[in-house]
């Protein structure tokens, strides 16, 4: 991101809402709802399992009222924070039904104060990693 920047190269953005785990259907202590993302392997259960720690969903059920105060969804909140990057050129999100689309598109042009993403950020707490140096590849290249 930091040459990006310098170099005015915008990013695009890939699943904005961690495989769903930032819908917040994913609780803490529980099992995940049957059927879902990370219940089934054709659909990503190895890529989203590093986010199923109960400190991650923990963290994420910290957006909840977040997103209530702004009247959006988590997935939606999630969007919206990922757009207002202004590194940020474009997210390509994942939908499994229509409704979804027709949610997630409602993230388009929302717009977040300073004090909202601050909340956010506090919400998270150290759970996000931002030292660019930190970044690893799921599948490093030999």
């Amino acid at each position: 991101m930091p040459l990006s920047k310098r170099e005015g190269i915008g990013q695009i953005v890939w699943s904005p809402m961690a495989q769903g785990v930032l819908t917040g259907k994913y609780l803490p202590g529980k099992k995940p709802p049957v059927g879902s993302r990370a219940t089934d392997k054709k659909s990503g259960a190895d890529m989203i399992s590093r986010w199923m720690r109960n400190d991650v969903l923990s963290a994420v059920q910290n957006l909840a009222p977040i997103a209530r105060d702004l009247d959006l969804t988590m997935g939606q909140l999630s969007i919206a924070w990922v757009l207002q990057n202004s590194n940020v050129s474009s997210a390509i999100m994942g939908a499994t039904k229509p409704a979804q689309v027709k949610e997630n598109v409602k993230a388009s042009g929302v717009k977040l104060s300073a004090d909202v993403m601050h909340a956010i950020d506090k919400a998270l707490g150290n759970i996000p990693t931002t030292d660019p140096k930190e970044t690893k590849s799921p599948n490093p290249r030999a």
